[in-house]
């Protein structure tokens, strides 16, 4: 697995756990995105639902 594959996996995988405590925008910039659509992206690519979805 590439590195870069390596490092998404792991972000939004720690951002699963953050999400339960806070908002989706802190999130995003916590696992190191630079934008809250970027990573809102890349969870919906990863997990075919957008982080709001998982949120609670």
């Amino acid at each position: 697995m590439p590195y870069t594959r390596w490092r998404t996996l792991h972000r939004l995988s720690a951002a699963r756990v953050l999400l339960h405590a806070h908002p989706v925008t802190e999130v995003a910039h916590r696992v190191g995105y630079a934008s809250p659509s970027a990573f809102i992206s890349a969870y919906a690519d990863q997990y075919g639902r957008t982080p709001g979805r998982d949120r609670g």
